[in-house]
């Protein structure tokens, strides 16, 4: 048995896919793992501080793998490819691996104001 905690925090940023630039209100999630038995798997409040940290740089701005310019207030962050969600869940990972002992998933939860979400997930 595997004793897990998950941390969630809400930020909006654009991204630029398919050729359409547009926002989202994006929930993020990470996952840690450790024995069943801890007292504690890894702190609540650490965790969602790491979280924000990571994903704090892209707010105000559009993920894009071209400048297009200032959209509707949005500076643009150039990537080298294409900023689906997939790859968003892939630099959150790349970012927290590192730092997180345990790090079991990173989910990125995108559109839950609309009529629908689309949940990418990436783990080990």
């Amino acid at each position: 048995m595997k004793l897990q905690i998950t941390a969630s925090i809400h930020a909006r940023w654009g991204h630029r896919v398919d050729g359409l630039i547009h926002t989202h209100a994006w929930a993020v999630e990470a996952t840690v793992e450790g024995d069943a038995g801890a007292a504690k798997v890894y702190p609540a409040d650490d965790l969602e501080a790491l979280l924000l940290e990571t994903v704090q740089p892209w707010t105000g701005h559009y993920l894009t793998d071209e400048d297009l310019g200032e959209w509707k207030g949005f500076q643009p962050l150039v990537w080298d490819v294409e900023p689906t969600v997939e790859e968003v869940a892939r630099r959150i990972w790349t970012q927290l691996d590192p730092k997180i002992p345990g790090l079991a998933e990173v989910a990125l939860v995108e559109s839950t104001e609309f009529d629908r979400c689309r949940t990418v997930r990436l783990s080990r």
